[in-house]
């Protein structure tokens, strides 16, 4: 009976250590929420990103209270918060079925979102990403992408009502590095 349970009692830890070891490949899950297409908030823990592999996920990983893990997207969520920062799944351009998982850097009248794209470097070992902005108006569809390339352009366009940062953008104080600063001051958040 002693040799049962001491037998029982290793074979346990072990394949406790086993499955953890197996779960933590990276996967560093963080307590929050996400909110689903039909309006329901699902708290627990979620992962989005591989710490060891650098891949930034195209859905979550969702840990609920019975550790149960699931994994979702843009298909059944609209937004998502952990680790301190707020996500949302996008339609980056209208009529288009592609869904994006972006972080939500600014909201507002005039809100900015970051998005990940993968580089040709990448491997299943080390994933390699750069990162894009996106402009959206409040109440209008579609997103502009901010590229170095034909800032003041696009920027001049998106702010023509704003005279005062249209001022600025021409006298070359603000680039396409600054464009929180642009979006802040847009929407009088100084």
């Amino acid at each position: 009976m002693k040799n049962a349970l001491l037998l029982f009692a290793l074979l346990f830890f072990s394949l406790n250590g086993f499955s953890q070891a197996a779960n933590n490949k990276g996967m560093d899950f963080y307590d929050g929420w996400a909110l689903t297409k039909k309006g329901d908030t699902l708290k627990g823990k979620i992962c989005y990103e591989n710490a060891k592999t650098g891949e930034v996920y195209e859905k979550i990983f969702f840990l609920d209270a019975t550790n149960l893990k699931k994994r979702m997207g843009g298909e059944k969520l609209t937004k998502f918060y952990c680790n301190s920062k707020n996500f949302e799944f996008i339609t980056p351009i209208p009529d288009d079925p592609i869904i994006l998982m972006v972080e939500v850097i600014i909201k507002g009248d005039m809100s900015l979102y970051k998005y990940w794209y993968k580089l040709p470097e990448s491997s299943p070992q080390k994933f390699v990403y750069e990162t894009g902005l996106f402009i959206k108006r409040k109440n209008e569809e579609g997103f502009v992408e901010i590229l170095e390339k034909g800032f003041k352009k696009t920027v001049k366009e998106l702010f023509s009502q704003d005279t005062k940062i249209i001022e600025l953008i021409n006298e070359n104080k603000w680039t396409a590095k600054d464009i929180d600063k642009i979006v802040i001051a847009y929407n009088g958040m100084e």
